[in-house]
């Protein structure tokens, strides 16, 4: 019989103390998190709560340290570094309000970090620029210069400490909810759920973007078909491959045709089969319908090329040149850029050089004994070394030995470079020969010889383009091909250095050369040091 004293399942010592604070902790977090986004409380940040504490604690302490924050960008960016022309006349025009129906435009935006004892990191300052429909708008910058938080504040991830973010003209600070409704995103990484489908992410997203019920079918369909995806279509995601599940991402952010496609590093990962397969999906998609503006970040100047109507620079959290690929190429580019690649050493050449090194050698009658008792040694198993019947295969040379055929040559600085290991201006080529000298205590004579004669074409050739060519900057060498830079100027015309090479390509030893115009990865590299 059970004890009529004993508590009920529901009274207050049991579970009925719990079960009240469920229900009243269930409804007060519901309406915070209704309130939170219904109301302007995104303004209430960290950074802005501890500004606000300060301010009251010690307002004269505040105003001096908040002084970096509180200063407009253009005051920032003024004293900070001499904005390029471009950058300036695209910033007026959307300040001005002469924005052409863009559908997307930024004013002053800007983003600060928090960080230790009082100081700050600006991560973006006083971005201003404008996107128009059917426009491809490429952000190429450093790593860390502020891309992907310029996209996160667009997309409604951040919100920016100042300036603000028009989309079809509703702020992103006041109205995020309805700017989102517009824009499609694809992260930098990919935001996929492991064991759904690759069809029901696109069923499920093409619900999430408001596809009516009856086009969803042929919406996922035509997103299978569009990124090569349809033998993939009934795979979980974690089974995919890394370009496959960005094409998926990609698909995602464009699924429900939004007018605003916003592409972190979509390529990444990616076959170049691949990538040409995206790169005219996007293509299709912004400059030939014209009806979509995407926003794409990279690292590949391939594809801002092949891509991008429009091009920005980013360095450290500025914006430093903006304009069309030709536009960049032709303003920053003030050199051209040429490759030369020589002819192969001739077997007669090398026959010949091999042959006088053995002459001269063993015919050093004033030379010290002991210098000849180290060659020798060198020779190893040649029986004469007067004998004309010696291998030449078999003689190795040390690096006495190479230095004292440098002297002979004319050129004893060249061999003792080799011999250091430090062949910084002969290629790989060099760089071998050093490493086996180290590792075997000496080097073939054949291979030496056509060393030799390999730098000889290629000291020939640099003598004569930096006579022909003055203020020509030397840029690399890889033991096959020589590069060099230009000065671009109206005195030297892309037909003047071809005709000047052509008329002395025989004499040189050139088989092949190249000119061409400062390339974007050149521009980029530029904007990139001077950060």
């Amino acid at each position: 019989m059970k004890d009529k004293s004993s508590n009920a399942v529901f009274d207050w010592n049991v579970t009925g103390a719990s079960l009240c604070y469920l229900g009243f902790e269930s409804i007060g977090y519901f309406l915070l998190t209704l309130g939170w986004e219904l109301l302007p409380f995104h303004k209430l940040t960290p950074v802005g709560i501890k500004q606000y504490w300060r301010s009251i604690m010690n307002p004269q302490h505040d105003t001096h340290d908040l002084e970096p924050l509180l200063k407009s960008p253009s005051e920032t960016v003024a004293l900070n570094f001499d904005e390029d022309i471009d950058v300036q006349t695209e910033r007026n025009r959307v300040l001005a309000g002469s924005i052409d129906n863009a559908i997307i435009y930024l004013r002053k935006l800007r983003k600060v970090y928090p960080g230790e004892k009082h100081r700050t990191k600006v991560a973006v300052c006083s971005l201003t620029f404008s996107v128009q429909a059917g426009e491809c708008f490429g952000f190429l910058g450093t790593n860390g210069a502020g891309k992907t938080t310029t996209l996160s504040m667009l997309t409604g991830e951040e919100s920016p400490t100042d300036g603000s973010a028009f989309i079809f003209g509703k702020d992103m600070r006041s109205n995020p909810k309805a700017a989102r409704r517009h824009i499609g995103y694809c992260p930098q990484f990919d935001a996929l759920l492991e064991f759904l489908t690759v069809q029901e992410h696109l069923e499920l997203y093409a619900r999430i973007k408001g596809v009516a019920d009856y086009r969803i079918d042929d919406v996922v369909m035509e997103k299978l078909l569009e990124f090569d995806l349809l033998k993939h279509a009934n795979k979980p995601s974690f089974t995919l491959s890394g370009g496959n599940k960005r094409k998926l991402s990609v698909a995602i952010a464009m699924i429900g045709d939004p007018p605003i496609v916003i592409l972190d590093e979509p390529s990444t990962g990616m076959d170049p089969i691949a990538k040409r397969f995206m790169w005219e999906v996007i293509s299709r998609l912004s400059t030939r319908q014209g009806k979509t503006a995407v926003i794409l970040t990279t690292h590949s100047m391939n594809e801002a090329q092949a891509l991008c109507t429009r091009i920005g620079i980013m360095v450290g959290g500025r914006l430093r040149c903006i304009g069309s690929p030709q536009h960049l190429k032709t303003r920053f580019g003030n050199h051209l850029e040429l490759e030369i690649k020589p002819t192969e050493v001739s077997s007669v050449d090398l026959k010949n050089l091999c042959q006088t090194i053995q002459s001269r050698l063993f015919d050093i009658p004033s030379h010290p004994r002991s210098l000849l008792d180290d060659i020798e040694v060198c020779i190893g198993r040649i029986d004469s070394i007067t004998s004309e019947n010696a291998s030449v295969m078999e003689i190795s040379l040390s690096q006495e030995m190479i230095i004292l055929i440098g002297r002979w040559l004319g050129n004893e600085e060249r061999v003792k470079r080799l011999v250091s290991s430090t062949p910084i201006s002969d290629g790989v080529f060099g760089e071998q020969l050093s490493e086996q000298l180290v590792r075997d205590g000496g080097i073939p004579l054949p291979i030496f010889s056509e060393w030799w004669l390999a730098i000889e074409k290629f000291s020939a050739i640099d003598s004569f383009i930096l006579s022909s060519f003055p203020g020509t900057a030397f840029q690399g060498f890889n033991g096959l091909s020589v590069k060099y830079q230009l000065p671009y100027s109206e005195n030297l015309s892309l037909a003047d250095v071809f005709g000047v090479i052509e008329r002395n390509r025989k004499q040189l030893g050139i088989a092949e050369y190249s000119i061409s115009q400062s390339t974007l990865e050149t521009i980029f590299n530029h904007f990139a040091a001077s950060s």
